[in-house]
């Protein structure tokens, strides 16, 4: 039977943080196990890639057991790591985290289904936020397509009009005061109507 030591995380060296790998290592070094191998995993940037890991999966025997800070450090994603566990579970591995051994078996459906309800909850918690700005989008496309509807044209805008067309935007500008902008959207909405 031989005993491994899994870290993975962030090579910042604070010991408090619990996702870096001194943190990580200090735990280990706490429990006076003495370790056939350690295998470490460093995240950098984006990267979150175990090859140390994988390593460790191709030499562990029946019987092997793994010692980690939390179990949730071994796999990115609930999918990988209940498909880890139940893999490790065949195996007959044992697994050691926070100075307790964890059965696999026992922990695996527990854990699959606890992180599944915390997936699930995000799930519902992003498509209710999709679908408030769905809502938030159309409300404002309504307003838009209200605004220029509901804008009545009076007399004097088409006063302004008539000018426009018997003249140019400079002079209409003088005479009325208005940007060529809305001299612009006035002449558009005018000929919308016709």
């Amino acid at each position: 039977m031989s005993m491994y030591a899994y870290v993975a995380g962030t090579t910042n060296d604070d010991i408090n943080d619990k996702g870096s790998i001194a943190c990580q290592i200090d735990f280990l070094k706490q429990t006076n196990v003495d370790y056939d191998a350690y295998y470490v995993d460093t995240f950098t940037g984006v990267s979150r890639a175990r090859f140390q890991l994988q390593k460790l999966l191709m030499i562990v025997k029946p019987g092997d057991m793994i010692d980690v800070m939390d179990v949730s450090n071994m796999m990115s994603n609930i999918r990988e790591l209940s498909c880890l566990l139940y893999y490790l579970d065949d195996l007959q591995i044992t697994i050691y985290s926070d100075n307790v051994e964890l059965d696999v078996g026992s922990i695996r459906d527990q854990f699959t289904i606890a992180m599944m309800c915390r997936a699930e909850k995000l799930t519902m918690m992003q498509q209710e936020l999709n679908r408030k700005k769905m809502c938030h989008l159309k409300r404002q496309i309504d307003l838009r397509r209200n605004k220029d509807n509901k804008r009545e044209i009076t007399q004097n805008d088409y006063q302004i009009y008539k000018l426009l067309m018997s003249s140019n935007y400079k002079t209409a500008q003088r005479k009325t005061g208005l940007s060529r902008s809305t001299l612009y959207r006035l002449k558009k909405r005018i000929q919308k109507r016709k």
